[in-house]
């Protein structure tokens, strides 16, 4: 595995980025402008100690134990060893992390998982591991050392009485020291080691979610569960038998035939893709929606909208998929505009049908879809 260097590569440049997706890792060096993203440290240990953000403290270096600690915390004081704080869908705090995440529009936006920052002190890591998933890594602020590969197999050892998910020390495929802007992209199951250098430092990861097959076979058994029933299994032809217990090959087959008759159903492949990758990555919670009356002010003074960046959206053909849920079978052209641009303005509203204003108005009482700040400038 070679790992090449590029210099001052945008994020959105698909052409020279897309043939290193999913295939081998790339340093992008001076890629970013980080300059203004990075968070004080008030602001940091309010976010770990008001808001109910997932996050992480974890302790230790490597060779020795690790300790994991989950947020939100009562209080956050700084451990005295190395120690490495992890806060997960920032993006949704962060509206800037949101933009730079959107740079990457040449991947489906239904791939998105969460930015995730990483804030650390001299030494702090969060031990040697590898990813299911896709990820690209943006030094904020400070520097980290990396070490990356070899690529893990089935046969990679796995560290034992560790609270994290941890593999043995090996001989790197290559070293780098990330300064801020500079991005590491990795793809799925690329061991990696990152170590802060100095203190204060932060690194923004970019997660894509890759369901894997089980959770994949879980939405097919939640919908064949009501679809599902008119298939069965099917042994027509069947040959007498003196073995009445045993399990032949050929009945293996029938199941075989019947699960393929079932999967052979575009439509019910789409509703297992785009339930599971629109599912929101944090519960959802609208205690307090915004009333009718609200709304409808908003509707007549806002020009424009934008979905929040919790709002997961996909569609297959005509079909809608948001958060998790079908939302309809025939969606209009300007509806698929919108999901693909995550923006609407408002004077489109008339022109939908009532099932649609009605559907855009649920997103504006739940906050899901929300003013774009500045549209007329």
């Amino acid at each position: 595995m070679i790992i090449d260097r590029l210099l001052r590569i945008d994020l959105s440049d698909s052409q020279k980025l897309a043939p290193y997706w999913q295939r081998t890792p790339v340093f992008l060096e001076k890629s970013v402008d980080a300059g203004s993203l990075c968070p004080d440290t008030e602001t940091l240990i309010s976010i770990l100690t008001e808001t109910d953000l997932p996050s992480r403290l974890i302790t230790g270096m490597e060779g020795s134990r690790f300790t994991l600690k989950h947020g939100p915390f009562k209080q956050f004081r700084m451990p005295k060893g190395p120690w490495s704080v992890l806060i997960h869908a920032i993006e949704q705090l962060f509206p800037e992390y949101d933009l730079l995440r959107q740079q990457l529009n040449w991947i489906p936006n239904w791939r998105f998982e969460d930015c995730m920052l990483s804030w650390a002190s001299k030494g702090g890591s969060v031990g040697r591991h590898f990813d299911h998933f896709s990820v690209f890594l943006i030094q904020l602020n400070g520097h980290r050392h990396w070490e990356v590969g070899p690529q893990a197999t089935t046969a990679t050892q796995m560290l034992s009485g560790q609270e994290l998910a941890l593999v043995s020390p090996d001989t790197p495929v290559a070293t780098f020291i990330a300064e801020p802007g500079d991005v590491l992209y990795l793809p799925p199951h690329i061991i990696h080691h990152g170590v802060a250098i100095d203190s204060d430092c932060m690194t923004l990861s970019i997660g894509f979610r890759a369901p894997n097959v089980t959770e994949l076979l879980e939405s097919a058994l939640e919908l064949s569960a009501t679809e599902g029933d008119m298939i069965r299994y099917n042994d027509r032809g069947l040959k007498p038998r003196n073995q009445t217990a045993k399990i032949e090959l050929e009945d293996l087959s029938h199941v075989r035939e019947a699960i393929l008759e079932m999967i052979a159903d575009n439509q019910f492949l789409s509703d297992i893709l785009g339930s599971r990758v629109t599912s929101p990555y944090l519960d959802l919670k609208f205690e307090d929606p915004l009333s009718d009356d609200t709304v409808e002010l908003l509707i007549k003074t806002v020009k424009e909208w934008e979905l929040d960046p919790s709002c997961r959206v996909a569609y297959f053909e005509k079909i809608l998929y948001c958060n998790g849920e079908r939302v309809h079978d025939l969606t209009p052209p300007e509806m698929i505009c919108f999901v693909n641009l995550r923006r609407i303005e408002t004077k489109l509203f008339a022109t939908l049908d009532s099932f649609w204003q009605n559907w855009l108005r649920e997103l504006i009482r739940t906050e899901l879809l929300t003013p774009v700040e500045h549209a007329d400038h």
